[in-house]
């Protein structure tokens, strides 16, 4: 959840601590003697080349603010400017360091030990009435201190917009939109849209250099067809997707007319990760040079063609992969290439050829009542339907389920925890057929 944090420099020298530390921001080497090498690079503006941050000495409210949430500076009646929350950091030796200088009303009783690290500082004019609404405040309210607005009134926001982030922009003019996508807003897609295919959009879109933007949503959309939960975030200093489950990824888009990308830019990537808590990090763009595949697998980032995209897209259309067995594949280091492709087609070979095990569990769930449509249950059915070898263990079992359920075949269908059969297991094994050479080839092998 994106939280909103309120930073108020109300007072004169607050005011002048702002100009200083967050719009103005501190040369990095100032951070060496109290940080390492890569925490001064991860909060170092890309940009601006300055490490922008603020400290507070209201713990209550800090410790409650994260990476990715937004900051809004307020003064005099207005919010006079905008950032992102890279990380938070309780160090007082380095508020010391940065702010007991001579004409700062330093309390020692009351340091400004807890840090908030910011990165791209945007100046905005917004009157507090306008955020008021937006929050749920009361018209009159007006920050006292350092705050964060409460998690209540963030879902609030999320149910009313697309995203946190979204709403700020609207009201701000500044920052990222994020737009959320799923099965339900993809089937939203013009008929135009529908129509033509999206891995072919994508490899196209990724040797556009003017289509950058285009290429973002269409690769969010490229996750989210592949069964991922994931984000596009529009514009500002942030990765361009968000991928945040079963696995949570940052993924870096780029478009090269070239055709290739020298450099994954694992320092900027790194960055993204921290800030969003990701576990990985993966790059989509049309290809890789040697050099930038070596550094990949050093700095533990997955690199994916789009030609690759486009080739997962066809598998999951095709044979509804889960993401589940996809994200085995997009979480090793370094080039997703051939030989990745080659060990989903041969998982694709023996999961298909279990022809016989997805049509004795349609049998199941025919049998079955309708509160037994899970896998545990199936198995007992079966196990009272075949010989013990015959009967399929619970995992396959579940796979052979998420198949059957997969909306490009749709022989069964979810709802309230439980699967049932949308048809006849004869009607089932003339539409099985359908794939082909992949389940004649495991036939034949297991009638050898």
């Amino acid at each position: 959840m994106t939280g909103i944090a309120i930073i108020t420099a109300g007072r004169e020298d607050a005011y002048q601590d702002y100009l200083q530390s967050v719009k103005g921001g501190h040369d990095p080497a100032e951070f060496e003697e109290h940080l390492s090498d890569a925490e001064v690079e991860a909060v170092t503006d890309s940009e601006t080349e300055k490490v922008h941050l603020w400290g507070t000495s209201v713990d209550s409210k800090w410790q409650f603010v994260e990476g990715g949430d937004i900051g809004l500076i307020y003064r005099d009646g207005r919010y006079i400017a905008q950032a992102t929350v890279v990380r938070t950091r309780d160090d007082l030796d380095l508020a010391e360091h940065l702010w007991r200088t001579e004409g700062n009303p330093w309390d020692p009783e009351s340091p400004w030990r807890y840090l908030v690290f910011l990165t791209g500082v945007a100046e905005i004019d917004v009157d507090v009435e306008s955020f008021n609404e937006l929050v749920g405040y009361q018209d009159n309210y007006i920050p006292q201190g350092f705050s964060r607005v409460s998690d209540s009134r963030i879902r609030g926001i999320e149910d009313a917009y697309e995203s946190v982030e979204t709403a700020v922009n609207e009201l701000t003019g500044s920052g990222v939109r994020v737009h959320e996508f799923d099965e339900d807003s993809l089937q939203e897609e013009s008929e135009e849209e529908q129509e033509l295919d999206l891995g072919e959009r994508i490899v196209a879109a990724s040797r556009d250099g003017d289509q950058y933007e285009e290429l973002e949503e269409l690769v969010a959309k490229a996750f989210s067809r592949l069964g991922f939960e994931a984000r596009w975030i529009e514009g500002g200093d942030d990765t361009d997707v968000e991928v945040t489950a079963p696995i949570h990824a940052v993924v870096e888009v780029k478009a090269r007319s070239s055709g290739t990308l020298a450099s994954p830019d694992a320092t900027r990537i790194q960055g993204h990760k921290e800030r969003h808590s990701a576990d990985q990090a993966i790059v989509v763009a049309p290809g890789f040079t040697p050099a930038a595949i070596e550094d990949a697998d050093r700095q533990g980032i997955v690199l994916l063609a789009t030609n690759h995209l486009q080739a997962l897209l066809e598998r999951r259309d095709a044979y509804g992969i889960p993401p589940e067995a996809l994200a085995t594949y997009l979480t090793g280091p370094g080039a997703f290439q051939d030989d990745r492709l080659d060990q989903i087609d041969d998982e694709l070979r023996t999961r298909l050829g279990g022809t016989e095990d997805l049509l004795a569990v349609m049998e199941a769930l025919q049998r079955a009542n309708p509160e037994e449509g899970t896998a545990d249950r199936l198995r007992l059915i079966l196990k009272g339907m075949y010989n013990e070898e015959r009967v399929p263990d619970q995992h396959v079992i579940e796979q052979s389920l998420n198949l059957l359920a997969h909306p490009s075949i749709q022989l069964a269908e979810y709802e309230e925890g439980q699967y049932q059969p949308t048809t006849t297991k004869e009607n089932a094994e003339v539409l099985l057929r359908r794939f082909g050479n992949l389940i004649t080839e495991v036939s034949k092998s297991s009638e050898e």
